[in-house]
C-alpha cells in the first residue's frame, strides 16, 4: 500500500511541475515582443544607413540590419521548435515611429534615431535577461542567452554614438 501511495504521490508531483522544454504564454509574450523589436532594429538600420548623415550612426544601422536579422532567426527557430508563433509585422506604434523617424533626415534623423537604440537596447536587454532567469524552455533560453550579449553591446555602441552626437 505504501508503495503505491508513493508511486502516485510522485506522479502527481511530476505532472505538476512544468516539462524543462515547455513554452509558457509568458515565453509567448516574449517573442513577440523580441520579434517584433528585432524587426523593427532592422528597419530602422535601413533607414539609418540611407538618411543619417553621420558615419558612426550609418555603420551602426548596419550593424543593427545584420545582428538583429541573425539574432531573430535563431529566437525564431527556437520558438517555433517550441510551438510558438513567431509574428512577422511590426505592431501600429512600431510603424508610427518608423514613419516619424523617416521623415527627419541629417542630424535630426540621427540624434532621434540614436536616443530611441539607447532607450530601445536599455529596454530590450532587462527583458531578455528577465527572460533568461524565468523561461523553463531550454531551447529558448539558448537562444536568449546568446543575444544578451550582442544587445549589450549594442547599447554601448549606441551609448557611444550619442555622445559623439551630442559633442558635435
Amino acid at each position: 500500500m505504501k508503495i503505491i501511495s508513493l508511486i502516485a504521490f510522485g506522479f502527481a508531483f511530476a505532472t505538476a511541475l512544468p516539462a524543462v522544454n515547455a513554452a509558457s504564454s509568458q515565453d509567448q509574450v516574449f517573442v513577440n515582443e523580441a520579434a517584433t523589436g528585432g524587426l523593427m532594429e532592422i528597419q530602422l538600420g535601413k533607414l539609418a544607413s540611407q538618411k543619417s548623415s553621420t558615419p558612426d550612426v550609418k555603420q551602426f544601422g548596419e550593424r543593427m540590419v545584420t545582428d538583429h536579422t541573425r539574432l531573430n532567426t535563431e529566437l525564431g527557430t527556437a520558438a517555433k521548435a517550441s510551438g510558438l508563433k513567431v509574428p512577422t509585422e511590426l505592431t501600429p506604434a512600431q510603424k508610427a515611429e518608423y514613419n516619424r523617424l523617416s521623415k527627419l533626415s541629417g542630424k535630426a534623423f540621427d540624434k532621434s534615431y540614436i536616443t530611441l537604440m539607447v532607450k530601445d537596447h536599455t529596454d530590450d536587454l532587462a527583458s531578455f535577461q528577465k527572460q533568461e532567469a524565468a523561461t523553463r524552455n531550454a531551447k529558448l533560453k539558448k537562444a536568449v542567452s546568446g543575444a544578451i550579449p550582442v544587445i549589450q553591446e549594442h547599447l554601448d555602441m549606441a551609448k557611444s554614438a550619442s555622445t559623439k552626437l551630442a559633442s558635435s
